[in-house]
């Protein structure tokens, strides 16, 4: 790539959280480094998650060489399979996360070419004109990397998800290899920004330890330890200290089910499998040696927890129970969240959860970890990557303390073209980026304006208006029918019903020539009226739905 330019578009992880995924492109190379999901806030009603628009890539499908994946969280392989329904492509990434991306792929079914390969840190590989070298991080999950691309005007380095644990179960972070960078020369950092507002050092997991043993050896019941499926270090803590307090593991939930047998055949989990118990047998144990593992620390409605909470699973929540929600709140989800939490203590429950009585460390490096990345890469331009705009413009900050030059400081959105040329690092154009939403079945048919529609509905509710014309659509026959949804019951405000309906038929009868009944103006008529009628009488207007039943004379 001698003297050409190369490009990092963004097209999601930037301004939000989750929906990470970045495209590098250099002459007639592309690569996609993740391709994440994001949860649906309160401004998505009946929206299951969102992933990035592949506008771009699709545009220059002819150029993709791969797609890169950092680690195996769902923020950032969750939206692979929608993604290699349309572009058949390899997938490249470390074994565990490879393991996940199988399970999330096969978890959907969408119909897609699955070529996956495996990387290993430190070994250099080559796409089209891109040469990239992998280097270990430590993350909350296991497995995770981040990447260097190199150019003829130093590396550029791209963090992944990551925090300096000096003490993790498996992998240790390589400081080697980015100091190495460092010394070489880092054109271009771009950095986690997660927890960019967090002072000093992020805890290690192993601190966590004691914390878990304490409080599961002495819970004087059941214990429900709740976290993502995809968290091996957790779900490790977990089997370690059950081992030691003397409990049996029973596993709720397919998608906990299916990732712990992939990472024990893989080699990342080390259990004995006569510590599991079925949740069938439950009653055969005392209340009191038994852990549940399972999902739904964020409130999932269709989690193992949710269910048994809300009474749509065998068991149920008990006063003797603990429950362990064990995981960082992600922005959002906070509603849900507290709801859960509050239910359970509703039902006796002991619970424990972040920002009051936590079991949980983060897997994103806090402040002084962020300013150590970048005195060991000495990068002359820095880009932060992942969070909300107020997490990217806080390590901004940091970079500043840091001695980057504010000029060197790339500040970006989702779309944002930054080019690489020589020295010479800046922002040049835009590309399409934004939001697709997945409902169900339907893949990016939910526009804005649908969106739009289910916010008035929940807010001012719907009118349906029938109205009775003679076969042949030449003469109204008695005023309409109304029916009306979430706006005011119909019996109670009966006297405000039959004005409407007197107001819909004045209004049509005036519409009525000598040719009969023009359809399409007598529908535009009823919702013209019914919208200033409501308007007048209640302040609020429902959507109203006009419909013309023809009825045989």
């Amino acid at each position: 790539m001698d003297g050409e330019e190369l490009r990092i578009i963004p097209l999601g992880g930037l301004g939000e959280i989750g929906k990470n995924m970045m495209v590098v492109e250099s002459g007639d190379t592309m690569i996609i480094v993740d391709a994440g999901m994001m949860f649906p806030d309160d401004t998505m009603p009946g929206i299951d998650f969102v992933i990035p628009d592949f506008s771009y890539v699709l545009e220059n499908r002819k150029k993709i060489r791969g797609i890169i994946l950092t680690h195996g969280h769902e923020d950032h392989i969750g939206a692979l399979p929608y993604l290699l329904s349309l572009v058949d492509v390899p997938v490249f990434g470390t074994k565990l996360t490879l393991g996940f991306a199988r399970n999330r792929i096969e978890d959907h079914s969408i119909a897609c070419r699955v070529n996956l390969h495996e990387v290993n840190p430190r070994e250099p590989y080559e796409f089209g004109d891109l040469k990239i070298e992998f280097f270990r991080v430590c993350h909350s999950i296991a497995d995770g990397v981040g990447l260097s691309i190199e150019t003829p005007a130093g590396y550029i380095v791209h963090s992944g998800d990551f925090k300096f644990d000096l003490g993790p179960s498996r992998e240790n972070f390589d400081f080697f290899k980015l100091t190495e960078y460092g010394e070489k020369g880092v054109i271009l950092l771009l950095s986690d920004s997660t927890n960019a507002e967090s002072k000093g050092f992020t805890p290690s997991e192993r601190e966590l330890y004691a914390r878990f043993r304490d409080v599961i050896s002495n819970a004087p019941g059941r214990v429900i330890v709740a976290t993502f499926a995809s968290n091996i270090h957790r779900i490790q803590q977990v089997f370690d200290v059950s081992v030691r307090s003397g409990k049996r593991v029973a596993i709720l939930g397919k998608s906990m089910e299916k990732n712990i047998e992939m990472g024990k055949k893989l080699g990342y989990l080390h259990f004995n499998e006569r510590i599991l118990i079925s949740s069938k047998k439950l009653q055969s144990y005392r209340k009191d040696s038994i852990v549940l593992l399972t999902t739904g620390s964020q409130g999932e409605p269709m989690s193992a927890l949710s269910r048994i909470i809300y009474n749509r699973h065998r068991l149920d929540i008990e006063k003797s129970d603990t429950v362990i929600l064990s995981s960082s709140i992600i922005p959002g989800n906070e509603k849900t969240v507290t709801k859960i939490v509050n239910d359970l203590f509703k039902r006796g429950a002991q619970v424990y959860y972040e920002g009051v009585d936590e079991l949980h460390v983060s897997g994103h490096a806090s402040r002084e970890e962020l300013k150590l990345l970048i005195a060991m890469t000495k990068p002359k331009y820095f880009m932060p990557i992942h969070g909300e705009f107020r997490h990217l413009i806080t390590h901004v900050r940091l970079a500043k303390e840091m001695g980057v030059p504010e000029k060197n400081i790339i500040l970006c959105e989702d779309g944002d073209v930054v080019s690489v040329r020589d020295e010479d690092v800046r922002i040049t154009d835009r590309v399409r980026a934004g939001h697709v939403y997945i409902d169900g079945k339907s893949i990016g048919a939910i526009e804005a304006t649908v969106l739009e529609d289910r916010h008035k509905l929940s807010r001012d509710g719907i009118v349906i208006v029938a109205l009775p014309v003679l076969a042949g659509g030449k003469k109204m026959i008695s005023p309409p029918d109304i029916y009306s949804r979430g706006f005011i019951h119909c019996e109670i405000s009966s006297d405000l019903f039959e004005k409407a309906k007197t107001a819909v038929y004045q209004s049509a009868m005036d519409l009525v020539g000598q040719e009969g009944l023009d359809h399409s103006l007598i529908k535009a008529c009823i919702v013209d009226t019914l919208k200033s009628f409501f308007r007048k009488q209640t302040s609020r207007v429902p959507i109203i739905v006009p419909l013309i039943t023809e009825v045989k004379g």
